[in-house]
């Protein structure tokens, strides 16, 4: 549920505010090197599509249109496990979308909205299982931009850009800044690797195993998201206190972990526009619904009402309210209210 917001307000630290010009003064330093029109232009590594392609983009029919592109900008991001083999857990792993979100970036208010989309999320038959997270690795109709279609098609939420993120980037990116502090609230054995509560700092491997985890939390795969909330918020406050060293080293770590249709231009416009956030302008929310069977698999299907609602309230800043029955999804049932208001913030999770 919902928590009760704080009345202190955190502003921007300066730490905060120096960290996006570091990363552009880091850049445009190296552009000295290979040209700063180059660099400019220069895109990290692309998505593979779903027949072998390369993704280059998003297409434009489901971008915000030309009135909005100047107002807000929207990124379907999503954490990919490519990983086979799991030889420390002896597990197999195939190209899991264990983390789907979109991130709407109101430039003209500073707000960030984060919607959390279940990977169990029902949305229809079009697929095996009928999951969100069957549509990345479909043979047939997979990919990054038939994810975002998808997502645009069943939430009227349009799409402007992609980032994707491996595990082992993850764990990596976390490795560089010398792991994170989380406060541990349940116990549990995740893959040999077991947490106590407490406040603890956690290394990559140990952060991957914390965001993993479902069976022993409190609300399931709801647990894990908010889970995934927390490690945000961390990540948030471990950059405010990055030296100029420790991004210089981490910058390179980022590059080559992350899969988007972004050249630097495209980062550091956007990045400029963020230097006036602070951590109450960022909120977490979680697609309302709850667990249900459909054709033997357990699934997470929305609840198209308060969807709408949350959908309206935080990621249509400047467009007309879309009602429930124009989402093109299905409601297949609609029995508990438990996870109908699982809106959060940063400074929820940051003292």
């Amino acid at each position: 549920m919902t928590k009760e917001k704080r009345s202190r307000k955190r502003r921007l630290t300066r730490a905060d505010r120096i960290f996006l010009s570091l990363a552009i003064l880091l850049l445009i330093a190296s552009g000295g090197m290979i040209g700063y029109a180059s660099l400019m232009s220069w895109t990290p590594l692309p998505e593979v599509g779903g027949d072998g392609s390369t993704v280059v983009g998003i297409d434009e029919e489901i971008k915000n249109d030309a009135d909005n592109e100047e107002k807000v900008v929207n990124f379907l991001i999503v954490g990919i496990d490519y990983t086979e083999t799991d030889s420390s857990a002896g597990l197999n792993r195939g190209k899991l979308t264990d983390v789907i979100m979109v991130a709407s970036f109101n430039m003209q208010d500073n707000k960030v909205a984060i919607i959390q989309i279940p990977r169990d999320t029902y949305i229809g038959s079009e697929y095996p299982t009928g999951k969100i997270n069957a549509v990345y690795n479909n043979a047939n109709a997979g990919g990054i931009n038939n994810l975002a279609r998808v997502i645009y098609d069943r939430f009227r939420i349009p799409i402007d850009h992609y980032i994707t993120i491996t595990m082992d980037g993850f764990m990596n990116a976390i490795d560089a800044i010398d792991g994170i502090e989380i406060n541990v609230t349940e116990s549990f054995t995740l893959e040999g690797v077991t947490f106590r509560p407490g406040v603890q700092t956690l290394n990559g491997y140990q952060t991957s195993k914390f965001v993993r985890e479902r069976h022993s939390r409190q609300g399931g795969d709801i647990g894990r998201m908010q889970a995934q909330q927390q490690v945000l918020s961390a990540i948030f406050k471990k950059f405010t206190s990055l030296s100029t060293s420790d991004i210089t080293a981490l910058v390179p770590t980022l590059l080559s972990e992350v899969t988007t249709d972004m050249t630097v231009k495209n980062i550091l416009d956007i990045g400029l526009e963020a230097l006036a956030l602070s951590a109450e302008d960022i909120t977490f929310h979680i697609v309302p619904g709850e667990s249900c069977y459909v054709n033997g698999y357990s699934v997470w299907t929305v609840h198209k009402e308060i969807l709408a609602d949350v959908l309206n309230t935080y990621f249509r800043p400047f467009d007309d309210p879309v009602p429930a029955e124009e989402l093109n999804i299905i409601e297949v049932q609609n029995s508990v209210d438990y996870y109908d208001d699982l809106t959060t913030g940063v400074d929820d999770y940051i003292e």
